[in-house]
């Protein structure tokens, strides 16, 4: 049968990002044959060989899941190819993070709902390769929702999936070491992003500067060596726990992470400490929590002074909590451990 060419019109009305390094261009738009707003992407056909145009739409369509962004349709004109998706109005992890810094409880759902979403695009015998916030969207009931396979691969009989390009920053060791990745590439990827969520989304753009990073060699060195990111580095308020989870998903020897996403879900679901207790980022202020009777701060006075007070919902009625009040030394470290104290004990 001969093929059947249709006409799919649809109206741009905005950008999504600055799309600084990609090979496509991501926009809201406007089908005007569905009648809906969904996200279009992009893609410019010079820049893929053809047998590669509708891979990402074949990768999507393949992952049908809750946590995994759904395709509504792919299409192509002379020059470009196009990814018709949902459009998710309240952004990414990483929008939600640049706003606000997120509770354990919500790293922890939201980790959840990423690993039930590799769980099974793993099952189909793919890797994602580009696990990172910006590709993790969040859905009008909350829940994180995956996207963005550009640079996801089949895996061969071996569990291993040829090498894609990726944003240096948030790749695993192995992407420098040899010519394949494997599900442990993944896991490291989801351990970066869970260790983005506990520390601040900027922390890896903080690191780079801090530790006088400027060159691609540089990085490569301090990733191979397994000092970028910092793994002694964690908010007081991130649990053990939590810590734990995070550090072994990000070993350097592949074979020291988890084997597969399931006992990673395993080990975060069972994380039942400082679940509540948000950093506000205002250094005076720098933890706030409540539960239904109680409002409690943690404020860092002058002459060295930690006060702790919690707030009756009901009476307003304040009470300096004087047992998580406390003095703390000029090093920084200290007063660190001093809020882990404070935090876990009201936990």
């Amino acid at each position: 049968m001969p093929n059947i060419l249709t006409l799919i019109q649809f109206e741009k009305t905005s950008d999504i990002g600055n799309n600084e390094g990609k090979n496509s261009n991501v926009f809201i738009a406007n089908d005007l044959q569905l009648g809906s707003t969904l996200v279009i992407k992009r893609m410019e056909k010079s820049k893929f060989k053809p047998e590669e145009y509708f891979s990402e739409s074949k990768m999507l369509y393949d992952s049908k899941h809750p946590n995994v962004a759904e395709i509504q349709y792919a299409s192509q004109d002379n020059d470009n190819i196009y990814l018709a998706m949902p459009y998710y109005r309240n952004g990414s992890l990483n929008t939600l993070c640049n706003n606000r810094f997120l509770t354990v409880r919500e790293i922890v759902k939201y980790s959840l709902d990423l690993l039930s979403a590799v769980s099974f695009i793993h099952s189909k015998n793919m890797l994602h390769l580009d696990i990172k916030p910006t590709n993790i969207l969040i859905d009008d009931t909350g829940k994180a929702i995956l996207t963005d396979f550009g640079l996801s691969k089949y895996m061969d009989g071996n569990g291993v999936a040829e090498q894609p390009y990726n944003y240096r920053m948030h790749v695993d060791p192995e992407w420098y070491q040899s010519s394949g990745r494997t599900i442990q590439s993944d896991i490291y990827q989801i351990g970066l992003t869970m260790y983005r969520l506990c520390n601040g989304i900027g922390v890896l753009n903080s690191q780079l500067s801090d530790q006088k990073i400027t060159t691609p060699d540089q990085l490569k060195d301090a990733i191979l060596k397994g000092k970028f990111p910092d793994r002694k580095l964690f908010f007081p308020h991130v649990p053990k726990q939590l810590q734990k989870i995070i550090l072994k998903a990000l070993q350097i020897n592949p074979d020291s992470r988890y084997m597969n996403t399931i006992e990673m879900m395993n080990d975060i679901s069972s994380v039942d400490s400082n679940l509540d207790w948000q950093f506000t980022g205002d250094l005076s202020t720098p933890y706030v929590k409540s539960d239904e009777t109680y409002e409690y701060c943690i404020c860092v006075k002058t002459k060295n002074t930690i006060e702790c007070v919690k707030t009756n919902i009901a009476t307003k009625k304040t009470t300096k909590m004087s047992k998580y009040c406390m003095k703390y030394t000029d090093n920084g470290k200290d007063l660190f451990v001093k809020l882990a104290s404070i935090v876990g004990g009201i936990s």
